[in-house]
């Protein structure tokens, strides 16, 4: 079986790939690395408080399991990002194509994927500050895109990081994060279309359980 990640190499270089997943540890290792002015609002004080809430179980590695720096970062993403938008897109048409009971197994291994994806990345941090520029609005949806910037120690030129930020339920939640540009959603909707037109959807599935089977028996060793 060829192994699938979530975000395709054929889409973004080497630099871009680890950025993309580092977006996503940043957000959990933001800390005092964070930055933002009274003026920039609501949407970047959801973005700035979550990643607060998270530094204190995420910051001391060296103290905390796996197991544990997983389960907060799955806290992390069921709290603060909206997954059923986010998996639904990922999806794209295939969801409406897809009997009841595939769209059941779909949305009960989505979370398991994501997570065991980016926590097995875990280790890629290495110094790197993560700072809150602005907010602007957006014509999408009425969304507010917050945007960063990602400051390695090994490069005087930071990386933009965009957060799309959106009020469902009556609550923040980020339903996209976009990398120097790239929609790691639209990223991860062509590599899952692309394996859904090879192996088909429960061929798909298949292959979303294995990935994490084998990234949790990684994880352990």
């Amino acid at each position: 079986m060829k192994a699938m990640t979530i975000i395709s190499p054929g889409r973004l270089s080497g630099r871009r790939h680890f950025i993309a997943v580092l977006a996503i540890l940043l957000f959990s290792f933001s800390g005092a690395s964070v930055s933002a002015s009274a003026n920039d609002g609501e949407a970047s004080e959801f973005i700035r408080d979550l990643g607060e809430r998270a530094v204190d179980v995420l910051r001391d590695k060296e103290n905390t399991t796996f197991a544990e720096r997983e389960s907060a970062f799955r806290n992390i993403l069921v709290d603060g990002f909206h997954l059923r938008t986010i998996s639904r897109f990922v999806l794209g048409r295939h969801w409406r194509s897809a009997t009841k009971a595939q769209r059941q197994a779909y949305n009960d291994v989505f979370v398991d994927f994501i997570v065991r994806v980016y926590a097995s990345r875990f280790d890629s941090y290495g110094g790197e500050q993560f700072e809150i520029l602005k907010a602007v609005n957006s014509d999408v949806e009425g969304d507010t895109i917050v945007r960063t910037h990602i400051l390695r120690p090994s490069s005087s030129s930071p990386i933009g990081v965009d957060y799309r930020v959106r009020v469902i339920d009556g609550g923040y939640k980020v339903v996209d994060v976009t990398v120097e540009g790239i929609s790691m959603l639209h990223t991860h909707r062509v590599e899952f279309a692309s394996v859904i037109n090879r192996k088909g959807m429960d061929g798909f599935l298949d292959e979303l359980r294995a990935q994490v089977v084998a990234r949790g028996k990684n994880a352990v060793n």
